[in-house]
């Protein structure tokens, strides 16, 4: 349905970077459905190798297909422990 409010879930393993990865989830901020809408990502990773980054990605707008859509999303952890870690992927569909 257009201008419905959704959001999408989204999760993913960080770059491999000084020896470790991360994982992440969550979900995107909520918005409506209006043909070139993005979504916000924002959160922290698993703690690991004695540490946790926190993201804040903007998504690609929608890419319509079967019935739904769904985003593309890429960017870079906050500095932790002297370095960052890349994320990209693609939102869960969402069906209106």
């Amino acid at each position: 349905m257009p201008n419905e409010l959704h959001a999408h879930s989204f999760n993913g393993q960080t770059s491999f970077n000084h020896g470790h990865v991360h994982q992440y989830s969550g979900e995107t901020s909520v918005n409506p459905d209006v043909m070139g809408h993005i979504h916000y990502m924002e959160g922290s990773t698993t703690f690991n190798d004695g540490h946790v980054h926190y993201y804040r990605v903007t998504t690609s707008p929608a890419i319509y297909v079967g019935g739904g859509h769904y985003h593309f999303y890429r960017g870079n952890t906050g500095i932790a422990n002297g370095h960052i870690h890349q994320l990209a992927g693609s939102t869960s569909i969402y069906k209106g």
